[in-house]
């Protein structure tokens, strides 16, 4: 037996796909040359054995019983029986409850089984509702599982609550809802795959299953949602499947992720960098960006370069430059002539040096950052900032350094002074302090980036003895404030735009 809409093929360039299935299907499915590794686990709830003679559901949940006291009730919402205007009024209510929990979850747009969709195929599904007081606290979508027409089992699809809901609603709404369908004959109720939970530690893959279950908590958390599902005490786990005609994990695992992501595969890992499941955006920038972050995130890996061919260009030619002059002498020249020396500035130290690196860990640690921290700036803001940016720290850097340690140690300690102007920089780690800084100034968690990075910036000043070494400090809060500023004259910029609040309030005014 399956649940309803549990699983349907996936076609990629002949490669079928199947997820999840059943002991039964995926047996089938192996016979017919399909390769089949078991993916996670369903929690099945036998009602009859569930609420039987001493058993008491609520004895792990005395939280939930406390709320059956302050009036809490479930009851079935039958949209068919229900007078029209109060059908529409009750299901407005709900669109309601579950506006708010997706607007609180900040879920991504997910795919296939994945979609927080309660209301999807509604003549086929039962909603059962909690009111507290009157007020309607969350509902439950509870779809069929059929065999041969005839209704075996519910699965509990999705189960919104408000974000003010009492403590005890989900388990109160869930068993609840289990009790009134046992008490009319249904068999059994199902929760859903728990993924890469209660696996056979035997099967094929279960290794590396295994590990992402025991590892993996950035984004989605494998663990936590057994362990809800686990604490209401199932009467059984039965084992789900992935089947594939492509024998390799890794790839059909690939393929089940473009199955829940159909906007790209790229969408849940910038959700990671910005969104709930990592960093957030300030208000502020998301009120002078073309569209919303989401939005603005490239879908493929062809879109992701499209819109950062202007960084990967520039990584290719910083990693070019470091080649050419280890093979050609004409260029080992030019990058020995154009280290950055306070006490002697040339014009290739000025605009040449920032682009050479010395050496290899150098070079890999800048490109690396740069390639994070300049794609995501060009992404979100566009190219004119980005190219402000980085020649800001390409090349005001070390004058601006140059400057504040003259101001400072000319004066104070002539001796310093005078190590600074024999002092030799080379590479372009200022653009990448540059774009770190400007990163911070459009993040909530601004702390997460700036101090890393301030600290980093201070220990090189202090490992190397060097003055000179304060411009990843300087470019650091140069990229930061920056940024804040050219923010704030886009804000004022959109204000005074015609048709914009703070322009009609002044027509009117006049």
């Amino acid at each position: 037996m399956q649940p309803w809409r549990t699983w349907r093929p996936l076609r990629r360039a002949g490669v079928a796909l199947a997820m999840p299935v059943g002991q039964d299907v995926a047996g089938e499915l192996r016979q017919r040359g399909f390769h089949v590794w078991q993916i996670g686990s369903e929690p099945v709830f036998r009602l009859a054995q569930f609420f039987g003679l001493g058993q008491d559901p609520y004895a792990r949940h005395p939280v939930a019983r406390a709320l059956s006291r302050r009036g809490a009730e479930v009851r079935e919402v039958d949209f068919r029986a229900l007078p029209e205007g109060e059908a529409q009024a009750v299901r407005g209510e709900l669109e309601e409850v579950a506006a708010l929990w997706l607007a609180d979850k900040d879920c991504l747009p997910l795919g296939f089984l994945a979609q927080v969709e309660p209301f999807a195929q509604e003549e086929s599904k039962r909603y059962f509702s909690l009111r507290v007081r009157g007020q309607i606290q969350g509902f439950l979508a509870a779809a069929p599982c059929c065999r041969e027409d005839r209704t075996l089992a519910y699965y509990f699809q999705d189960m919104p609550r408000r974000p003010d809901a009492r403590a005890g609603a989900s388990e109160f709404l869930m068993l609840e809802t289990m009790r009134l369908l046992q008490a009319e004959g249904v068999a059994e109720v199902r929760l859903g795959m728990a993924p890469l939970a209660y696996l056979d530690p035997e099967g094929p893959g279960a290794g590396l299953l295994r590990l992402l279950y025991a590892s993996w908590h950035w984004g989605y958390n494998f663990r936590s949602l057994a362990e809800f599902k686990a604490k209401f005490a199932p009467t059984a786990w039965e084992p789900l499947y992935l089947a594939s005609t492509c024998p390799s994990l890794t790839t059909a695992l690939a393929d089940a992720l473009r199955a829940h992501f159909p906007e790209g595969l790229l969408l849940p890992l910038t959700h990671l960098v910005i969104g709930s499941g990592g960093l957030s955006l300030r208000p502020e920038v998301e009120s002078v960006l073309q569209a919303p972050a989401r939005d603005l995130a490239p879908r493929s890996a062809a879109e992701l370069l499209r819109r950062t061919w202007l960084t990967c260009s520039l990584v290719l030619l910083f990693v070019g430059l470091h080649l050419g002059r280890l093979h050609w002498s004409v260029l080992d020249d030019l990058f020995r002539r154009s280290g950055y020396v306070p006490g002697h500035v040339t014009w290739e130290g000025l605009f040449l040096g920032p682009l050479f690196h010395n050496h290899w860990f150098h070079l890999t640690g800048d490109q690396l950052s740069f390639l994070l921290f300049g794609a995501l700036i060009e992404v979100l803001l566009g190219r004119r900032p980005y190219l402000l940016l980085l020649a800001a720290g390409l090349w005001l850097s070390n004058p601006l350094t140059q400057i504040v340690c003259w101001g400072l140690l000319s004066w104070s300690s002539p001796g310093a002074w005078a190590a600074t102007l024999s002092e030799v920089d080379y590479g372009s780690s200022n653009a990448v302090f540059a774009m770190a800084g400007a990163l911070a100034a459009l993040l909530t968690q601004w702390r997460a980036v700036l101090v890393p990075f301030a600290l980093y910036g201070l220990f090189i000043c202090l490992a190397r003895h060097s003055w000179l070494a304060l411009h990843h400090l300087l470019t650091l809060g140069l990229g930061y404030a920056g940024l804040r500023l050219w923010l704030a004259l886009r804000r004022q910029g959109r204000a005074r735009e015609p048709g914009t609040q703070c322009s009609q309030g002044r027509n009117m005014a006049r």
